[in-house]
């Protein structure tokens, strides 16, 4: 520093060091351009003093600085979990001493991984940044908004004294969370799904208010998303019988507990079985069995889905290999497997099903590996390719329940399907009017005209068969025709003539 004084033509000079936190940082200096200038043992102490005033207001600077970013959201601004859970628990405090309530609400970001996955990091992290500044637009000055997180948000509302009046709110967020955002030239689109709790009179559990908060926020998402729900007591039950479901469903399969039913699918025309579908069912020791809606969502949510679904893989095409095998000389039947979309994103699918072909020695073309419509519709280039490495196997493809897509019906000239299965909603409104069976007549008219075979689900009329068969339909299943049914009693329907 010294030669640097020189250049600029000072004479004299004293300094004083200045500290952070103990540490030197910088100094403070004092120069004159006066050859003669003395500097006393007073001037030295006054500029001592000056240089701690100083290293004070640095450190007290930097200290706030810290403070500020452990209790606010380096991405958002928004403040930290602990800021939050802080105010929660003096807005509790207060709640109970002035007689009012507090609501918090858990925000939970619906389709954010999609979009941080297929457009990068830097992308999602804008995103987040402009659903902060929404929620912030929703809110008085007085309400805190926090991220806790990945793509989850608490907002703590004070003086909520009515449920409809934090519903207000509920429904002002995901109105303006419903509106595109642009990030990067794009239009990106995400929902939100809001669980809401409210305390109660004198309560100051933070902690526990914040769980029922998250507790509804599941409820919304399992109800469809997209939506709000207020908590109740009976969600706490709720979710530790769905814990007690999970622990059991993860020791389902090494307890041999699963089972499979088969549906017989017939050709209309003749009433001859000409294959079946495989459903999975689960016989619980002590519930008894457990109804696929009760289990499959769960298996799906939690991964157990793909070693339940390659189980079923596996039984199914061993089954219908001896049964086969046991009719010499007779058409051979088909066996219908559904796939989840967890399975079809496996990229590992296409040799899964082909070590089961060869490993039970069933021909593939007796496998119809079934995928819902919805996901066909959705899903992407890589899809294509999965059912394509597929369909080089030998087996054949199926969309299931077709007709409620919303989307072009362009994907069935891009995909390699085989079969259209009808969707039961279908068939329900057959003899409900002519608009009702020109709708069903112009999907088998559309299959016929893309050489995919047709498949009527949920037949379970005697009138619902016959205009099916007399439309064209090929085949149909449904509980006129029979139930799902244990594989010794199909044994004994197969010996039987066609009704």
């Amino acid at each position: 520093m010294a030669p640097e004084l020189a250049q600029r033509g000072m004479r004299t000079a004293m300094a004083a060091p200045v500290h952070e936190n103990g540490a030197v940082v910088g100094s403070l200096i004092v120069g004159s351009y006066r050859p003669d200038r003395v500097y006393t043992k007073a001037d030295q102490e006054v500029l001592t003093a000056f240089a701690e005033h100083v290293s004070l207001a640095v450190t007290d600077a930097r200290t706030l600085e810290e403070m500020h970013q452990a209790f606010h959201d380096s991405l958002t601004g928004l403040a930290s979990r602990a800021l939050f859970m802080d105010r929660l628990q003096h807005g509790l405090a207060v709640a109970a001493r002035d007689g009012t309530r507090a609501a918090v609400l858990f925000v939970d970001l619906d389709r954010f991984k999609a979009v941080n996955d297929s457009l990068g990091h830097a992308a999602g992290d804008l995103l987040l940044i402009g659903v902060a500044d929404r929620l912030r637009g929703c809110l008085r000055g007085s309400d805190t908004a926090a991220r806790f997180g990945g793509d989850e948000f608490a907002l703590l509302l004070h003086n909520a004294y009515w449920p409809e009046q934090v519903a207000v709110v509920a429904d002002r967020i995901l109105t303006a969370l419903k509106e595109p955002f642009h990030i990067g030239g794009r239009e990106c689109f995400v929902g939100a799904s809001i669980g809401i709790a409210f305390s109660d009179p004198g309560q100051r559990d933070a902690e526990t208010l914040m769980q029922d908060a998250d507790l509804a926020m599941y409820e919304a998402k399992r109800k469809g998303k997209g939506r709000c729900e207020i908590f109740e007591p009976s969600m706490r039950t709720s979710i530790r019988e769905s814990v007690d479901l999970e622990s059991d469903l993860r020791h389902a399969l090494e307890r041999d507990e699963l089972v499979l039913r088969y549906q017989p699918i017939v050709e209309l025309r003749s009433g001859r079985v000409t294959g079946l579908e495989a459903l999975v069912r689960w016989q619980h020791p002590e519930r008894g069995m457990v109804p696929p809606l009760d289990f499959i969502p769960l298996a799906e949510e939690t991964g157990l889905i793909l070693p339940i679904g390659r189980w079923v893989l596996r039984e199914a095409c061993a089954q219908v290999a001896r049964w086969n095998a046991e009719r010499p000389g007779q058409p051979p039947l088909t066996m219908s497997v559904n796939l989840s979309v967890c399975q079809l994103r496996q990229p590992a699918l296409p040799a899964i099903v082909a070590e089961i072909l060869a490993e039970t020695g069933v021909d593939p073309t007796s496998l119809v590996l079934e995928i819902t419509e919805s996901v066909l519709v959705n899903e992407k280039d890589g899809t294509v390719q999965q059912l394509e490495e597929l369909k080089a196997l030998g087996v054949r493809l199926a969309v299931d329940d077709f007709g409620t897509g919303y989307s072009s019906l362009a994907y069935l000239q891009r995909l390699p399907v085989d079969i259209l299965k009808i969707d039961k909603s279908f068939v329900d409104e057959l003899g409900h009017g002519a608009k009702a069976t020109a709708l069903t007549r112009a999907i088998v008219h559309l299959g016929r005209t893309l050489d995919l075979s047709t498949v009527a689900e949920g037949i379970e009329l005697a009138e619902q068969y016959g205009e099916l068969r007399d439309g064209g339909c090929d085949l149909g299943q449904g509980y006129y025709i029979a139930k799902p049914l244990a594989a010794d009693e199909i044994e004994a329907m197969l010996v039987r003539p066609a009704a």
